[in-house]
């Protein structure tokens, strides 16, 4: 498994609970398919810790960016892999790893169902089927547990609004009034309304419990085993 020494360029607060780290990857290709991950820590350390990889292999190609949603703790900090990242520091990445990869002909239709910081390989994955020649059909089912815990909100915004995607989020927990998405966990009725008589190939990523919840709604509203990809962190 090969091992890149890449430099952050930046560190932000995507959501109240992750942060986006992005490293300089000019110096190398992309090297991953759409979905897949790394195991990541800073280069002093031994400590590694498998992140799923954000950005799709055509943005990396094209900024020299490759980018890493990374949950952190009350303090604002990741784990003692992660601790202390900032701009400048350099950081191992070990990969890529796995086999949740978004197919070189994914069909005319995607379902992508993230669950909170579960969307980084979904993002990846509907960065690089939006640049095919004829991009599915995709629609992004996205839990989280606030309106504050979605990332990648305003890119996920302007998809929708330019007709590339079809968004649907729901907040499990608290949501202030001027909230306009939906709430709860994911139902039944939501799944099999987007479905349909279809059968879209299905991504699900999240929580242990969260994708077993959404891989039963799934065939029970007819999508077969073999159209359910599943990622689990």
């Amino acid at each position: 498994m090969a091992t890149r020494l890449l430099t952050v360029r930046s560190t932000t607060r995507e959501t109240s609970r992750a942060i986006l780290v992005s490293l300089d990857a000019r110096a190398t290709e992309a090297g991953h398919a759409a979905g897949q991950a790394a195991m990541v820590g800073l280069a002093a350390r031994s400590a590694r810790r498998p992140y799923s990889i954000a950005s799709a292999p055509e943005d990396v190609e094209r900024t020299g960016v490759m980018e890493f949603l990374v949950e952190v703790g009350p303090d604002g900090q990741p784990g003692p892999h992660l601790r202390g990242v900032a701009p400048g520091r350099r950081v191992a990445v070990e990969g890529p790893v796995g086999g949740f990869v978004l197919p070189r002909r994914p069909g005319r239709e995607l379902l992508l169902v993230a669950g909170g910081t579960g969307i980084a390989p979904l993002r990846a994955m509907m960065g690089s089927a939006l640049r095919r020649r004829r991009p599915p059909r995709i629609t992004l089912l996205y839990s989280a547990r606030t309106p504050e815990e979605f990332a990648f909100i305003r890119q996920l915004r302007r998809l929708s609004r330019q007709g590339r995607l079809r968004l649907c989020m729901t907040a499990t927990r608290e949501a202030h009034e001027t909230w306009r998405g939906r709430r709860g966990r994911i139902r039944q009725a939501w799944i099999r309304a987007i479905v349909g008589n279809r059968a879209p190939l299905c991504f699900l990523c999240g929580p242990e419990s969260f994708v077993a919840d959404v891989t039963r709604m799934l065939r029970e509203a007819g999508v077969p085993a073999r159209r359910i990809r599943r990622e689990r962190y």
